[in-house]
């Protein structure tokens, strides 16, 4: 497998890349578990294991990043980046913002930190709320528009409504085969190329790049709206296996 922060080839033995130094755990795609000590297969679903991007708080940092913990306790059943879920539980680690100058145009999003696994997208990962309100917008999104590409690591589960708010300038967003469900309508990404977004940019298209067959895709929950994105040419699918695309005219 290749890192996806650079694209160099990783060690199959330690999962870390020689190039960038980013490190990798082992997990289940279709459970999200992190397996045991000496573990080559899910325990609980008996399917193989993939590696995740895992990073530290400090890279989480450095990529201006937010992760929220929604359970608090002896046990972590589930991190989110962004946004709380649930409207309860506590902050693992919170950011005022994407604090790259300039940002960065490709941005991976990470499936574990500290060894802990991310279920899901939640709202607002770059930036708090009060970044898009009144003054501060405009220096919200002028700060989110030079990110073309968003990575989503392979182990992710869930994407929610806005989960790439104020990314206004993307072209690129790459999800795993681990992708179980967007439940809800992403109006602030996948627009219909007519209506521009609060800072005047038409969104307009995306390719979303899945990595999975087409019939892997037919199982993931979408967005009521998704195909009608399709069908207007504002979303452009492809599918990719081991790299390589196998269907980029967005087919059903």
């Amino acid at each position: 497998m290749k890192c996806e922060i650079c694209r160099a080839e990783l060690d199959p033995e330690t999962l870390r890349c020689g190039v960038c130094g980013a490190k990798y755990t082992l997990i289940c795609p279709d459970c999200g578990l992190v397996p045991g000590p000496g573990e080559t297969s899910c325990a609980q679903c008996g399917g193989s294991l993939l590696p995740g991007l895992d990073m530290t708080r400090a890279e989480m940092t450095a990529a201006g990043l937010k992760c929220f913990m929604p359970y608090s306790g002896d046990r972590v059943y589930k991190i989110y980046l962004g946004g709380n879920l649930d409207g309860g539980g506590h902050v693992f680690h919170n950011l005022p913002g994407y604090t790259h100058e300039p940002p960065q145009e490709r941005v991976v999003l990470p499936s574990l930190v500290e060894g802990h696994p991310i279920y899901g997208i939640w709202n607002e990962f770059f930036c708090v709320g009060d970044e898009f309100i009144g003054e501060q917008q405009a220096a919200a999104y002028a700060r989110m528009m030079p990110i073309r590409e968003i990575v989503v690591s392979e182990g992710i589960q869930e994407c929610f409504t806005y989960a790439f708010f104020g990314c206004a300038g993307l072209e690129v967003l790459d999800l795993p085969r681990s992708l179980k469900s967007m439940k809800n309508d992403f109006y602030d990404l996948f627009m219909d190329g007519k209506e521009p977004m609060g800072n005047g940019v038409k969104k307009c298209p995306i390719t979303l790049r899945y990595h999975g067959t087409e019939a892997d895709w037919r199982k993931v929950s979408v967005t009521s709206r998704f195909w009608e994105y399709v069908d207007l040419g504002c979303l452009r699918l492809e599918y990719q296996v081991n790299g390589d695309q196998v269907n980029g005219d967005g087919s059903r």
